[in-house]
């Protein structure tokens, strides 16, 4: 039997992340392995320059195929940078039938009804359509229409967007890598995909994925997506900051925050020191843990002040049921969850993958949520048919398909 292997690719500014998983024929996923190589030519969650890229892609999917022996030839791709939008539109319809009964002609109606009123959007491809909720005459939030009995449907749609020379030079460099694209995936989508249980969504909960060199989230309540956003910091402006406070080189700056970092400065003694000669040969200085602590706290509170100004946005500030669930590399600093818990006035923990079993330890690091929620979101779409693989550009201003409806109430 044909083996249907699903890959996910997380093209990061800090690093490229791929994951190889087995569709089972009994149903479920079997995750392979996993490829990882630093990232060139990427900034703030954009490609600029597609050869390094391209590059850095071929070292990870290479890392990936030596790790599972499986040939990689395309994969489901994350899209995370800036470039990513929003845009709510809302369409409504008579139903059709004398009975009153909804159909799915009726739900097809509101919803091109619905893509109708989207504005025009200058330089930007939709590459998710989502219905975040219906309404039949006055009885609101209906998950599924289908069947119940009404004279008036309306939808809210949310059509997620991408800068388009972000995303054509992102599905280059991945070609010029050699891979063709299955699909493009709004980052902040997968990583909620691989770490949100359908309970958490019911309630009200954000996913917050610190990337290096953005933060991007996702925010769900009553099982539909409300909102999603991409902020141009990360944990790549820590280390530049450590580095500039203290005056060390860049890989010593990260090597330093990773090892001695810490969001909990209050707990650290005022006399902890870290010795820069183990780092660089010949520095006979040291540097104070509480000042490098205090360096890190006021970035991240830069990161958690944009974070709760979208909330206050869409009226969601500190009413959060679910509170955050923490991902991406930024999650591994100590003391992320109790200092996101003050900062933001909701619960919050440190995101680990749903639904996902095997022995691997990355499987637990928040850092590769994004790569196993593709696969994920892969699963979902191919798990009642085929494998098939299409180009991304025959995909874009689809209608919803079924790896979207974990996202749609």
């Amino acid at each position: 039997m044909q083996r249907r292997i699903i890959t996910g690719l997380d093209v990061g500014t800090t690093s490229v992340q791929v994951v190889v998983a087995d569709q089972k024929s009994e149903g479920g996923l079997e995750i392979l392995g996993f490829g990882r190589a630093l990232s060139e030519g990427m900034r703030r969650g954009n490609v600029v320059d597609t050869h390094d890229v391209a590059s850095s892609i071929r070292r990870a999917v290479e890392d990936a195929e030596r790790a599972t022996g499986v040939p990689i030839e395309h994969a489901y791709v994350g899209f995370s940078g800036v470039g990513l939008g929003i845009t709510a539109t809302k369409g409504v319809v008579a139903v059709s039938r004398a009975d009153g009964e909804i159909s799915e002609a009726d739900v097809d109606r509101v919803l091109a009804n619905a893509r109708a009123a989207l504005p025009q959007l200058p330089n930007r491809e939709v590459i998710h359509e989502i219905p975040s909720r219906y309404a039949v005459d006055k009885e609101m939030n209906i998950k599924n229409p289908v069947g119940m009995i009404g004279n008036r449907l309306e939808a809210q749609v949310l059509f997620i967007s991408a800068f388009t020379p972000y995303l054509k030079t992102l599905v280059k460099s991945v070609e010029l890598a050699g891979l063709a694209v299955d699909d493009i995936v709004a980052s902040p989508l997968a990583a909620a995909r691989a770490v949100l249980s359908k309970h958490q969504k019911e309630i009200g909960v954000m996913t917050l994925d610190l990337g290096g060199g953005s933060a991007s989230i996702s925010v769900f309540e009553e099982g539909g997506l409300v909102s999603t956003g991409v902020f141009p910091v990360g944990s790549a402006h820590v280390t530049h900051d450590i580095a500039i406070g203290f005056q060390t080189p860049l890989e010593v700056a990260e090597r330093i925050k990773l090892e001695h970092g810490t969001l909990a400065a209050q707990s650290v003694g005022k006399r902890d020191t870290v010795r820069l000669a183990d780092y660089i040969e010949g520095e006979a200085t040291a540097i104070s843990r509480r000042d490098l602590a205090e360096i890190i706290e006021a970035r991240f509170k830069d990161i958690f002040e944009l974070v709760d100004k979208h909330l206050k946005k869409i009226g969601r500030s500190g009413l959060l049921p679910s509170g955050v669930v923490i991902t991406g590399g930024g999650a591994g600093l100590p003391g992320i969850a109790d200092f996101a818990k003050r900062e933001l006035r909701l619960p919050a923990i440190v995101g680990t993958p749903v639904g996902i079993s095997g022995s691997h330890e990355n499987i637990q690091d928040p850092s590769w949520s994004v790569a196993l929620g593709l696969c994920l979101l892969g699963y979902d779409e191919t798990k009642t048919g085929s494998f098939k693989t299409a180009s991304v550009w025959q995909k874009i201003l689809k209608r919803v398909g079924d790896w979207a409806r974990p996202f749609i109430p």
